[in-house]
């Protein structure tokens, strides 16, 4: 075995300059299927873990989607805000244990502020991790902020700091409250998830730099974008869901968050099938081609064929030495492929976690990916498998007197 595989690299190497192109062909595709299937992998891990020990996540009536996507990732708009009184009415629920409020809408430099409680530090987690201070403290009192990591780290800021934040988002139109500035007083440590990109300060700080000072102190909040709730048990989160969207006043959505997102993916599933089956088309039309240059090559090769007949080679040996020539292609250009695909996870990992809040593991393939690979391979020794046939029929066919080359 170790002769023949020797054979097949040195007739591999005598055509190397179609063969590294057929290679690279087969990476690129490889790369595409790979990277493609864990970005999805863990586009849905990263979604489904941005936010943990939340039940609940209350708003006015509306799309639980568009709660949710505005409500965590700051993906759309809110249509209305919820009336402060809607808050105590739906801590005096029975069954929950904890609420913090939430107020979207200003930005600091493009990231989001939220206004919300310290209750929030205290109660939310990312990926099952309590959140904590890596640089000073979360806010009390005052004009005080705390930075998220992506926030600090992108623009260099640190404790002590001054920071005028945007009323709106970042555009033309848009009003600094620059004679209101905030004091940085913490930064929070990497989660990976949306908070890191993010602004926190007090409803009290955000309700007074929009409407003022009444006699030298803070207002009362009037709104909030929503209210995260926690339940004292998770197995009364439908009987809490109906009671907080029958308490009395404006309607109210309560959301469950994983419920929501498994309802979301269902929904892009069709566009995830869509760029699996564009990627597998891409990696099976590679592979096809490693068969197409072997192919072509078959004809200028029956002497070479005609020499091994010489020594004692039979027509089935020709064509498992080709078999093996044509498997070893794809199977460098999947391991290529790999390579490429872990390469890449490296260099863009930190972006995607800071900027996106996706967070994507390096050395760690799903199951998805594994499937791939061995689909690729499968694929590989499929297309191996006519030019292994033809070697075989034209070195049987020509036996030991090949036509002139």
């Amino acid at each position: 075995m170790r002769v023949w595989l020797e054979l097949a690299m040195l007739s591999a190497w005598s055509r190397r300059l179609p063969v590294t192109l057929v290679i690279l062909a087969v990476a690129v595709a490889s790369l595409l299927v790979l990277f493609v299937g864990q970005l999805r992998s863990d586009l849905r891990t990263s979604f489904g873990q941005a936010v943990s020990g939340v039940d609940l996540l209350v708003a006015p009536r509306g799309s639980p989607t568009d709660i949710l996507l505005y409500g965590v990732f700051q993906l759309g708009r809110p249509t209305q805000n919820l009336d402060a009184g809607q808050l105590q009415k739906i801590r005096s629920t029975p069954t929950v244990a904890w609420a913090v409020p939430v107020q979207l809408g200003d930005t600091y430099r493009g990231r989001p502020v939220w206004g919300t409680e310290a209750e929030f530090f205290k109660h939310v987690k990312v990926r099952d991790q309590s959140l904590r201070a890596a640089e000073g403290r979360f806010f009390a009192e005052g004009l005080e902020a705390v930075l998220g990591s992506e926030v600090a780290g992108s623009l260099g800021h640190r404790v002590g700091d001054a920071i005028v934040l945007t009323h709106g988002r970042s555009d033309v139109l848009a009003k600094d409250h620059d004679d209101q500035p905030m004091k940085v007083v913490g930064v929070l440590a990497p989660t990976g998830g949306p908070l890191d990109r993010a602004v926190f300060i007090s409803v009290a700080s955000f309700e007074a730099i929009h409407q003022g000072w009444t006699h030298g102190a803070f207002q009362m909040p009037q709104s909030y974008t929503n209210v995260w709730v926690g339940l004292a048990s998770r197995g009364q989160v439908f009987s809490a869901r109906r009671s907080i969207e029958a308490l009395p006043g404006a309607p109210l959505t309560a959301v469950l968050p994983g419920v929501t997102l498994d309802e979301l993916w269902q929904t892009l599933s069709v566009v995830e099938r869509g760029f699996g089956l564009v990627g597998w088309a891409v990696s099976v039309g590679a592979l096809l081609s490693v068969a197409a240059v072997l192919l072509v090559s078959l004809s200028g090769r029956r002497r070479e064929f005609a020499i091994l007949r010489a020594i004692g080679a039979g027509p089935g040996q020709i064509g498992r030495l080709i078999l093996l020539e044509a498997s070893l292609v794809g199977f460098i250009g999947i391991g290529l492929g790999l390579a490429a695909q872990q390469a890449l996870i490296w260099w863009f990992a930190e972006m995607l976690r800071t900027q996106y809040g996706v967070v994507m593991n390096l050395a760690s393939l799903p199951q998805d990916a594994w499937i791939s690979l061995l689909g690729l391979a499968g694929v590989t020794v499929l297309a191996s498998l006519l030019p292994a046939w033809q070697a075989r029929r034209l070195s049987l066919a020509d036996g030991l007197h090949p036509p002139a080359a």
